[in-house]
């Protein structure tokens, strides 16, 4: 399973702003989903997955926690 990790305000921040995205434009992972449900995340959190990838070496993708 890839690594899954809680961005920080900070960070959250920071990834809206290189993307030129809005929060509400990332895609969606429930907060019920079990890949983050130890992280105990909360709603408008925004979820690191980090997977390995045969052709980049790694890559990041990000999803905002939403509500069931």
């Amino acid at each position: 399973m890839p690594k899954h990790e809680v961005l920080s305000d900070e960070q959250k921040t920071e990834l809206l702003k290189t993307f030129n995205v809005r929060d509400d434009q990332l895609p969606k992972i429930f907060s019920t989903d079990p890949a983050i449900n130890h992280l105990k995340p909360k709603n408008g959190d925004v979820i690191k997955i980090s997977r390995k990838s045969p052709t980049a070496g790694a890559t990041a993708y990000y999803r905002i926690v939403t509500e069931v």
